[in-house]
């Protein structure tokens, strides 16, 4: 998991200050990945490594649904994971999500700061790269 977290992360560095094709790094996203789900994991690698060596073990997990995290760190959830396909975004961000609308709700007051900082560096990246 270690290898996986540090290559997206070194992924979504050299997008946002190398290459800058990208405003932000997403932490959530990195997050995630290290507390991943076998599916998400071997997807991930799969998806990086250009031989069929993970092809067996893929079909071993592609059964496992995909795993979320919420993104509310009050969440009641179990380790406040959820089905990934099951979860909200926030609308406004697109960066975070959560396991239901009362998450949400409860965690907008802490989300919002960081929701209007990632929607500015959005906002001057677009603007930036239009001109």
């Amino acid at each position: 998991r270690l290898y996986a977290v540090l290559a997206y992360f070194f992924q979504q560095w050299m997008e946002v200050e190398v290459k800058e094709s990208k405003a932000i790094c997403i932490w959530s996203k990195v997050y995630e990945l290290h507390v991943a789900d076998d599916h998400t994991l071997i997807q991930y690698y799969r998806k990086r490594i250009s031989c069929s060596c993970l092809d067996k073990k893929y079909e071993e997990v592609k059964s496992v649904k995909k795993m979320g995290l919420c993104y509310n760190p009050k969440c009641s959830l179990p380790g406040r994971k959820m089905q990934r396909s099951k979860m909200f975004y926030c609308t406004r961000c697109c960066e975070v999500n959560y396991c239901s609308v009362e998450c949400q709700k409860n965690d907008w007051k802490k989300h919002r700061q960081f929701c209007n900082r990632i929607v500015a560096k959005k906002a001057a990246f677009n603007t930036s790269k239009q001109s």
